[in-house]
């Protein structure tokens, strides 16, 4: 008995064994299980776009999810107005003394008043434009959506990673298997890849969400498969010419001074337009002070020349422009009085020049523009626009204007202005080079004219601290005169592309950055490797016959 007893418990013990081996691999495998099975719970959507209102909607715009809020009210989603003009279409514009919202499009200028329409409300002091006026007046792709309530809407479609799904899938709100589900997508639909980790990939849903989907089931979609054709009733005319532009400005101060158009442009070889500063503001109602001549435009036609009439705030007028262009019937004044006078007298075009554009005000001034190139383009006039280089106004934006003017024109110079408290260069080369660079970001290189000067500045900066720096503005042959009354000896700057140099005197510090042939070659250089619309020149008068020659070899090589 006691060697059948032992045999049983030899017998029973590897099984034992056998069976806790078991169920431990059982325990493993459904630990495993659990940890690397897949859950589908989905999250409170109004909680992943942070909704806290019903009044409230989601603004996704180019994969990302606005801080703010669209406004719902009786099942229309609206969009306040600084939101519209930021994200949306800066092409809006609220006229406040007459409580309408205008949008001046290639047909003409549509209006929608407070308490006439649903489309434009007002609510506890805030502008409101319906979604719905949005899409159909932009040129974007915009998708209005419910439960909950958002907007998802593009309006750039460059250097965009698309990629198409490999199979049906769940878009979750972080990478792993037990994240929370935000969305479905079906295999061949279209996701924006906007991240990317080992496994888990963050894409951008056409319903507007932003999760994670496994780097396996997505494969990138072929180049363009994301893209946008603007259609034609937003495409604005363009007046402008089939060659470079060769511009100068010629300074008028008076009818009389029309008379030296023979004088200032007797060596100009190669000038093909001229830009006389013919008008400037007479009153706060929009009347204009005008110097244009016919007879000057029948000369400049003798000579193969386009005349583009300059208007002007910078010069003495004593009016706030910023301030009269918010009103409707002031912008209509001028723009009449341009056009009229444009129609006397034969000139070929309208150049804007208004410096005193505050970011506070930038939105007047642009449908101002907007306004006067569809008149101007009526008439068959050109209409160019001068900005000072972006890193001074960088608000301007720059984009909304190439989108109805015909050229932008970079005054390329002020590096150091008449007020500066330092003196300096008045356009070193690397502040040209960076002018052009900025507005190319923004502008299209057949639209680009960048300006160059024909004057420096010459500066005094008195031995005490306490006291500012002077300067005057002297054209060539007097900056050089100047220079060497004073004594001072200029050295080639190949970094800044210019002569320079200073003396001590009992005056103080007497320093200059010389503009002339060979810095003139310089930025000519510039103007030619960025292939750009054409030069300006500030102004007839200072230059020295000599440069001529070369600006024509740099713009028409």
């Amino acid at each position: 008995m006691a060697a059948k007893r032992s045999r049983q418990k030899k017998t029973v013990l590897p099984l034992i064994l056998m069976i806790a081996a078991v169920a431990l691999i059982i325990v493993l495998a459904g630990g495993y299980f659990v940890r690397h099975s897949e859950t589908y719970n989905e999250m409170d959507k109004n909680s992943y776009f942070g909704i806290v209102k019903d009044s409230q909607a989601a603004l996704i715009v180019n994969d990302k999810i606005l801080d703010t809020f669209g406004l719902v009210r009786d099942g229309r989603v609206y969009l306040d107005y600084d939101t519209v003009s930021q994200f949306f279409n800066s092409g809006f514009f609220w006229e406040e003394d007459q409580r309408q919202m205008l949008l001046t499009m290639p047909s003409g200028t549509q209006k929608w008043s407070v308490g006439e329409t649903e489309d434009v409300i007002l609510e506890d002091d805030t502008i409101y434009i319906s979604a719905d006026c949005v899409k159909e007046n932009s040129d974007i792709d915009m998708e209005i959506l419910e439960a909950p309530h958002r907007i998802v809407a593009r309006t750039n479609w460059k250097n965009i990673a698309a990629e198409t799904m490999l199979e049906d899938a769940v878009v979750r709100f972080r990478g792993g298997p037990k994240a929370e589900v935000l969305t479905k997508v079906k295999a061949g639909d279209t996701v924006v890849l906007t991240a990317h980790a080992d496994d888990w990939c963050e894409v951008s849903t056409s319903d507007g969400y932003i999760g994670y989907v496994k780097k396996k089931q997505l494969r990138a979609a072929p180049e363009g498969t994301i893209s946008h054709t603007t259609g034609k009733k937003f495409l604005f005319r363009k007046v402008m010419a089939d060659h470079k532009i060769n511009l100068a400005w010629h300074y008028i101060g008076s009818v009389d001074n029309n008379a030296s158009f023979d004088e200032v442009t007797a060596s100009a070889q190669g000038l093909n337009t001229i830009a006389p500063t013919w008008f400037k503001l007479a009153d706060e109602n929009g009347n204009l002070i005008s110097y244009a001549s016919a007879d000057y435009v029948l000369a400049a036609h003798n000579k193969n020349m386009q005349v583009w009439g300059t208007l002007q705030d910078v010069f003495g007028d004593g009016l706030n422009i910023e301030e009269l262009l918010k009103r409707e019937s002031v912008r209509a004044t001028i723009i009449q009085s341009l056009l009229q006078v444009a129609a006397e007298t034969g000139m070929d075009g309208i150049n804007v020049d208004i410096e005193t554009i505050g970011a506070e005000n930038v939105a007047q001034y642009l449908q101002f523009l907007r306004e006067l190139s569809v008149a101007a383009h009526e008439q068959n006039l050109t209409v160019s626009v001068d900005n000072y280089v972006p890193l001074y106004t960088a608000y301007l934006n720059r984009q909304e204007q190439a989108k109805t003017v015909d050229y932008l024109v970079i005054m390329g110079y002020d590096e150091h202005t008449a007020g500066s408290s330092e003196v300096g260069s008045n356009a070193s080369l690397p502040f040209v080079k960076q002018g052009i660079e900025d507005t190319l970001a923004e502008v299209p290189k057949t639209q680009v004219i960048n300006a160059i000067p024909f004057y420096t500045r010459a500066w005094t900066k008195p031995s005490t601290s306490d006291k500012e720096p002077s300067n005057i503005a002297l054209g060539m042959d007097d900056a050089d005169l100047w220079a060497q009354q004073n004594g001072i000896k200029t050295e080639w700057d190949a970094s800044l592309g210019q002569y320079k140099g200073s003396v001590q005197t009992n005056e103080g510090t007497l320093s200059i950055w010389l503009e002339e042939e060979k810095s003139i070659e310089e930025k000519m250089k510039l103007i030619n490797s960025y292939d750009l619309a054409g030069v300006a020149e500030w102004r007839l008068g200072f230059e020295r016959s000599s440069v001529w020659g070369i600006i024509n070899k740099y713009l028409n090589s």
